[in-house]
């Protein structure tokens, strides 16, 4: 992709020419496309607002990203600072470059929020939402044309699939035994770091090129990302599954109570991932799991705890939320 990457070079710098009052505005927008800040809003839409619309994005955003970093290494493509000195690198970047994540993880998670919303104006502003993502991911000088391109395709891909794919999942899913499904999530989120495994494998021997020399310390072919969703993945579902068991949740009642679920829920949280910053091991395990106890805290840890704190009712008993908050 040697030529397209030269002849995608002239619109960059032609953006990256604009006043710079535009950069903040870029950065700001950027974050949109993040799977990290759909991941952060999460909690909140899952313990305060609507927690089957959230176990759905979530999986969504997960699928997305997932993909999207076997993809990237899959490819091994560049990002345009890397290649040229003239590009400035206004969002320092590790991974690899295509497919973009912003363009594919703002599409999937963005899409699925219109889908769930079901009016016209919804799919405008989502893709509105995403142009500009995609724009402000060229102006930081972080992807090419091609890469936004290629990553709102790919986004498209997992919402169809996800559309698709949804309902049989879940009714297959509610169908198993509890241990089954707590086996298939462990083998569904190692499948996803034996994937990323196989797609460094398609490239043996590599190094980086002295013609990236731009780029700075970068570690493209890390597999961080993926073990993170995989441990992401593994703690949704195994949680999921759990929570269902016991008989699931209501998300309603007084909006103090909500308030203070989501303040407890994220105080615990950060509570959990500096004490397993102490005890966990440093590398991919250590990761793997933190993010695998992270996610099974949000999931079933916290539901539990609101229940008995009178914070949060069970399916179809709303009348007691409150009690607990007075």
């Amino acid at each position: 992709m040697d030529e397209l990457h030269l002849a995608e070079l002239t619109p960059i710098i032609w953006l990256q020419s604009w006043p710079d009052a535009v950069r903040p505005v870029m950065q700001l927008v950027s974050v949109l496309g993040t799977d990290a800040f759909f991941l952060l809003c999460l909690p909140l839409l899952y313990w305060c607002v609507n927690p089957a619309l959230a176990l759905r994005l979530g999986l969504t955003v997960m699928a997305s990203a997932a993909t999207n970093a076997i993809g990237k290494l899959a490819l091994h493509q560049p990002r345009p600072y890397w290649i040229d000195p003239r590009i400035h690198a206004f969002s320092a970047e590790g991974a690899f470059g295509l497919p973009s994540g912003h363009a594919q993880s703002g599409t999937a998670a963005l899409g699925r929020l219109a889908m769930a919303v079901a009016r016209p104006w919804a799919w405008w502003a989502a893709g509105a939402a995403v142009a500009l993502v995609c724009l402000s991911r060229i102006y930081l000088g972080v992807h090419f044309i091609s890469d936004v391109v290629a990553g709102v395709a790919l986004g498209i891909v997992v919402l169809v699939l996800v559309r698709k794919l949804e309902g049989p999942a879940t009714a297959w899913w509610r169908g198993q035994a509890l241990w089954v499904q707590l086996a298939a999530s462990a083998v569904l989120s190692g499948a996803l770091i034996g994937c990323a495994v196989l797609a460094n494998a398609l490239h043996p021997g590599w190094v980086v090129p002295p013609g990236w020399s731009w780029a700075g310390t970068i570690d493209p072919d890390s597999l961080d990302t993926v073990v993170t969703m995989a441990g992401v993945l593994l703690g949704t579902l195994a949680g999921t599954s759990v929570m269902y068991r016991l008989g699931w949740f209501d998300a309603g009642g007084p909006l103090r109570a909500r308030a203070l679920r989501w303040v407890i829920g994220t105080v615990v949280a950060v509570l959990i991932w500096y004490a397993e910053r102490e005890v966990l091991p440093e590398g991919a395990v250590g990761t793997y799991l933190a993010y695998a106890v992270l996610a099974l805290w949000v999931q079933a840890g916290a539901p539990v705890l609101f229940i008995r704190l009178g914070l949060m009712a069970r399916r179809g008993q709303r009348a007691a939320v409150g009690q607990g908050a007075g």
